[in-house]
């Protein structure tokens, strides 16, 4: 049973002090439909970057969530204000803690983490020594030792019970052996950036490199067994398409415009915005004749705070928006949106239709395609019911090797066979790529050795939520850690397989 809302209103004034001349822009329950919090947002009337937020649970009143964000003043002019260190701030983390968070005396398990803005704490249960995630709290303190942030973790396994350490569980060298026998070196091409990778140059590179597969498998402790199987970790397979001259080529007008092409009905639709931000064209085409709906901006609910906050945002995913995107450099479609796709029709069109209007469509704004792409098989079990949507993806590939998190996706509505959505990938990366020459040097043989000297074994609990009731699981979980920092977060993501070198990751 809920509490009174104006009882929620009582508790929330303790929580924290809110400046007399902020302004209440918000107090609603959510999420909506799924009610579960009381959520509180107070801003400033003269800098509305200066917000207080808090959630209150709705059944017990206890605090699930403080954000609060303040625009520091040039601390050059301040008198720096006199702190005792990292005690000071354990105890004043504490002290929350133990005030607002039920049961606080049993989160035993305190991670502490420096922040260039302050310092964090993971507050956890712990069994058999090892913290168990999605209990107890996280905490940020700022620079002045100021609560700024606070979350209760936990309120939605109440059904979930405390494991017990197990009576036996595999030895180390049983599950080393089965990891090393499963595991594969991976060619592929990879983008690193230096602000995520320890590289010797400043700028961002492609590189060829193997990749552990899987790199991080989740092994039962007392069965020994991957609780997920060799699926879970890779992409689905995929196969080349035909080579484009032995494919019809789609029948079009040259001449045609952009909106032609994309098939927006330029007697319907009007370009509303168009923003260049330096590497992408953005558009947004809008019904001419529509209806509008003006909610409600003067009340507190979330929906009329968000059209506030965010309504020209919002507003470009009305269903009678349609959004294009261009890759400014070469001209390439990069992004098609097309709302209110699921108002029309009854599906009718099979996947194999659907791959051909998918195909023509690629033929038009992608015309070489098929030299770098392949096609996902689909693997998804069908329900019974019909989809309203058949989805395509199609990974890149350079010369055969795979190029990482980059792939198009394309859906097709199954009852006109319209284009609802077209995710492109970069074509200034796809030539940049295409122009270079990537050959290994080392073989995975050696990739995998080098890999594998680096390998240790962890143990965590895992909260298993495909459970009908969420149950905790004891695991083993191969880390690769840097020997000249085994507690830090440094571990190896790849080798690379032109000079062999460990590639980590910060």
């Amino acid at each position: 049973m809920f509490i009174d809302n104006e009882q929620l209103r009582v508790i929330v004034k303790t929580i924290f002090p809110i400046p007399k001349h902020y302004l209440l822009e918000m107090e609603d329950s959510i999420p909506k439909g799924n009610e579960q919090e009381r959520c509180f947002i107070w801003e400033d009337p003269e800098n509305r970057d200066n917000k207080i937020e808090i959630a209150l649970d709705l059944t017990t009143g206890l605090l699930t969530r403080l954000e609060i964000d303040l625009e520091y003043k040039d601390e050059s002019k301040q008198k720096p204000k006199e702190l005792n260190g990292d005690e000071e701030a354990k105890n004043i983390a504490d002290a929350f803690v133990a005030k607002h968070a039920p049961n606080s005396a049993e989160f035993t398990s305190v991670i502490v983490k420096k922040r260039p803005d302050g310092t964090e704490f993971i507050f956890r249960q712990e069994v058999g020594g090892l913290p168990l995630p999605h209990t107890g709290c996280d905490l940020i303190l700022d620079r002045e030792l100021n609560v700024v942030r606070f979350r209760l973790k936990g309120r939605g396994n109440q059904k979930t019970q405390k494991p017990e350490w197990p009576d036996a569980i595999v030895d180390e060298k049983t599950v080393t052996w089965y990891i090393q026998n499963n595991l594969r070196m991976k060619l592929a091409i990879v983008s690193l950036h230096p602000t995520l990778y320890e590289m010797k140059g400043t700028e961002h590179e492609y590189r060829l490199v193997y990749e552990p597969i899987p790199d991080r498998p989740f092994l039962d402790a007392v069965t020994g067994v991957d609780i997920f199987g060799p699926e879970h970790y890779v992409m689905p397979p995929s196969h080349p398409l035909p080579p484009i001259e032995s494919m019809p080529k789609p029948s079009y007008d040259k001449a045609l415009s952009l909106e032609q092409l994309l098939d927006i009905d330029i007697e319907r639709y009007v370009l509303e915005k168009s923003e260049d931000d330096g590497e992408r064209i953005k558009s947004l085409y809008q019904l001419r004749e529509r209806e509008e709906k003006n909610p409600e901006t003067e009340a507190l609910t979330a929906d009329a705070y968000m059209e506030r906050k965010w309504g020209d945002k919002l507003r470009i995913f009305r269903e009678s928006a349609i959004m294009v995107q261009l890759e400014k450099k070469t001209g390439r479609l990069v992004g098609f949106h097309r709302m209110g796709w699921n108002k029309v029709g009854i599906p009718s069109l099979s996947r194999e239709q659907c791959w051909q209007k998918a195909e023509h469509f690629l033929g038009i704004v992608f015309p070489d395609y098929a030299r770098y792409l392949q096609l996902e098989i689909d693997n998804e079990k069908l329900d019974g019911e019909p989809r309203e949507r058949e989805f395509f993806y199609l990974p890149v590939y350079i010369d055969g090797i795979p190029v990482n998190h980059e792939r198009i996706t394309i859906s097709i509505n199954t009852s006109t066979g319209d284009v609802c959505t077209y995710i492109g990938v970069s074509y200034e990366m796809i030539q940049e790529l295409s122009d270079r020459s990537f050959l290994p040097n080392i073989t995975p043989e050696v990739a995998f050795d080098r890999y594998i000297e680096n390998l240790q074994l962890r143990l965590k609990w895992f909260l298993d939520n495909d459970q009908e009731v969420p149950l905790y699981r004891l695991l083993y979980v191969p880390t690769t850690l840097s020997a000249n920092d085994p507690e830090g977060d440094r571990t190896l993501r790849y080798i690379d397989a032109v000079t062999g070198e460990h590639i980590w990751r910060k």
